[in-house]
């Protein structure tokens, strides 16, 4: 049997996944701290980031540099189960129909929208921070924007990540197809997927495979992709994750085996994360002395190593953590949960905007850093209110475990 296309139903499969849906929310929600947070570096503006505050912070940079190490990989990983999960409940063309619906429509419509405000907030703070002041400031954005083109120069922006999932499903589907048609392979999948999520080698087999996928990159972490022309080494390390996530589902037992030891694996993951942190540092602080024009071999591989075995740490103590801590269902943490793919998908301009709009606010750097945090995160629940407001109330007989599996 397929077990990519057709895994075996049981009784865990109708189950709720409460501390998974938790997880993958704080996930998407972190992109505020993350966006925020790079406003507020200590190091100059760059092609990525092209504003900073007046008052910095020296704990911005630590910030972005830790969420982007684990935050894109706990997303696949999670994307991958839940994929998985709506696959076996739907079947091929129901979850085709699913991803479009609530992927692909998304990403579309939301690229034509959010593209042109990302540009205008990135002027308005560029401008804003070369002495204008607000009122000139704004006109300036929105003029320059109209002039420009509201959508010239096209780059994903952080819907990159919607983009590229949308291809690794489509792969998935291949590789299912592909599975089913030589049973050879499937039989070798059927044992891959046990050893990875099941052995007792499991994490020295997850931190090799993705330490050999961190050495193809540009720098230490992952490479952010920056356009829409897909990059193979980016797809394969974010692929790996979801493929993880999706073995995962098959063998679900593993779930509960992490229940075990969940705060050692956790506690020892962020350990790992701060020493990868300091050592990516060190190597952009090291290149940056020397110019750019060289790097130490020694110094990224050793960064990339401890990355690999942060990230799968982090992410077996996450989720053995978050299962055994969330059983329940929990009002506030349900509304997070509904509420955090909205926040993700709207919450860019507003992380670049409202910091920029207080930038001559004297205030400590890290106070302000995470005053703006919430003063980002508030319209974005509120505007989430306004939705809730006006789409059809959810139907009282709904499946319990949809919710899981619909986004």
């Amino acid at each position: 049997m397929n077990t990519l296309a057709q895994p075996n139903l049981d009784a865990s499969a109708s189950r709720r996944y409460h501390g998974l849906d938790a997880l993958r929310a704080l996930a998407m929600m972190l992109g505020v701290v993350l966006h925020v947070a790079m406003y507020f570096q200590e190091s100059d503006p760059n092609f990525i980031w092209p504003a900073r505050d007046v008052e910095r912070s020296p704990l911005a940079g630590l910030l972005v540099v830790m969420i982007h190490v684990f935050r894109m990989p706990v997303f696949f990983v999670m994307a991958g189960f839940f994929a998985a999960m709506l696959h076996q409940k739907r079947g091929t063309a129901g979850f085709a129909g699913n991803r479009f619906l609530r992927i692909a429509i998304p990403f579309i419509i939301g690229w034509f929208i959010l593209f042109p405000l990302v540009k205008a907030s990135f002027g308005f703070a560029m401008i804003y921070a070369s002495g204008a002041d607000l009122h000139t400031s704004l006109g300036m954005a929105v003029g320059g924007l109209v002039s420009e083109g509201l959508w010239s120069n096209p780059h994903p922006i952080h819907l990159w990540f919607l983009y590229y999932l949308l291809i690794l499903y489509v792969c998935l589907m291949a590789i299912g197809l592909m599975l089913r048609m030589i049973p050879p392979l499937q039989q070798a999948w059927d044992r891959i997927s046990t050893l990875v999520t099941r052995s007792r080698f499991r994490l020295p087999i997850l931190v090799g495979a993705t330490f050999g996928l961190l050495c193809m990159m540009q720098g230490p972490t992952a490479d952010t992709p920056d356009g829409f022309i897909p990059q193979p080494h980016i797809l394969l390390y974010y692929g790996l994750y979801m493929i993880i996530g999706w073995a995962m589902w098959r063998n679900r037992q593993v779930i509960e085996s992490l229940h075990r030891w969940c705060w050692l694996r956790f506690l020892s993951g962020l350990v790992v994360l701060l020493i990868a942190t300091f050592l990516t540092i060190a190597y952009y602080i090291e290149m940056a002395e020397s110019g750019w024009m060289s790097s130490n071999p020694v110094l990224f591989y050793v960064t990339q190593a401890t990355v690999a075995l942060s990230c799968w740490l982090i992410i077996l103590g996450s989720i053995g953590l978050a299962e055994r801590l969330m059983r329940r269902h929990h009002p506030v943490i349900r509304y997070l949960v509904d509420a955090s793919y909205w926040i993700y998908l709207a919450h860019l301009p507003l992380s670049i905007f409202i910091p920029a709009c207080f930038r001559y606010w004297e205030l400590d750097g890290t106070l302000k850093m995470f005053i703006m945090m919430v003063f980002v995160t508030i319209p974005l629940l509120l505007t989430w209110q306004l939705i809730l407001g006006i789409m059809p109330s959810r139907r009282s007989d709904r499946p319990r475990c949809e919710t899981s599996d619909d986004r």
